[in-house]
């Protein structure tokens, strides 16, 4: 008989699902992809980008953090959530910029990975035109998507084929247990915006949900955010479960 954590512990088929006929969010093998976010958003920048990045992806996936503010610990069971095995992920610590971005450099030479991830926090220093074309080269080359996840950093001038502003949103009330009066918080939810995006729908937004059924967010933009009794609904947490913890 299945126990009742299998289903937790099974890497879901990790897709995203569109509410209305048009593009949704995608950050595509072979591109470099960057990923804003601001105050305590980390964790839903980092859902965002890990999720998409990897999403239906097999082989290793690097992610290089740099140091100084303590990063979000990352958990094995949210990983798993999101379609990556714990066993995949290959963690680099990098001590200062310029060692973070010879690292990623390195990575996305390298064929066969399923993403290589950048998190980084304020300016990046030696990240420019130049050598955001880097990436660009060499995620052509090996087809990898290559993803900066940025916090609390400004917007520069880049090559990247794509660039998005992504915050926690809030969720929809899940339906009242029978007897309740109180309707418990909905799923965690993004809002995303596509600050660029080459030959796709630049300045749009989208509103993504957490289906915790199939395993993915769900586009749910539109739908009406309230309660049953008109209100706001409350806000919900950034990832599925205790897919992150603080570090």
């Amino acid at each position: 008989m299945e126990s009742a954590s299998a289903s937790i512990l099974t890497p879901p088929a990790w897709r995203l699902r569109p509410a209305l006929q048009r593009p949704v969010p995608v950050l595509a093998a072979g591109q470099v992809h960057e990923v804003h976010g601001q105050g305590d958003d980390r964790a839903a920048g980092l859902a965002f980008a890990l999720g998409l990045g990897a999403a239906n992806r097999t082989g290793t996936v690097l992610m290089v953090r740099s140091g100084g503010r303590p990063s979000l610990a990352l958990y094995g069971e949210g990983l798993m959530l999101l379609g990556i095995d714990p066993a995949r992920l290959l963690l680099v610590e990098a001590g200062d910029a310029a060692t973070l971005l010879r690292a990623g450099l390195e990575g996305a030479r390298c064929p066969g990975l399923a993403l290589v991830l950048l998190e980084s926090e304020g300016p990046l220093k030696g990240y420019d035109l130049t050598a955001s074309r880097r990436f660009v080269l060499a995620a052509e080359r090996t087809q990898t998507p290559v993803v900066l996840l940025r916090h609390a950093a400004k917007a520069q001038p880049s090559a990247a084929h794509t660039r998005w502003q992504v915050a926690s949103a809030p969720s929809q009330p899940l339906a009242a247990p029978p007897g309740a009066q109180v309707r418990p918080p909905g799923l965690p939810a993004l809002a995303v915006e596509a600050l660029r995006w080459r030959g796709g729908p630049a300045g749009q937004t989208w509103h993504l949900q957490w289906d915790e059924q199939h395993g993915g967010f769900r586009d749910t933009t539109g739908t009406p955010n309230r309660s049953e009794n008109g209100k706001a609904a409350p806000s919900g947490a950034v990832l599925p479960l205790a897919a992150l913890r603080a570090g």
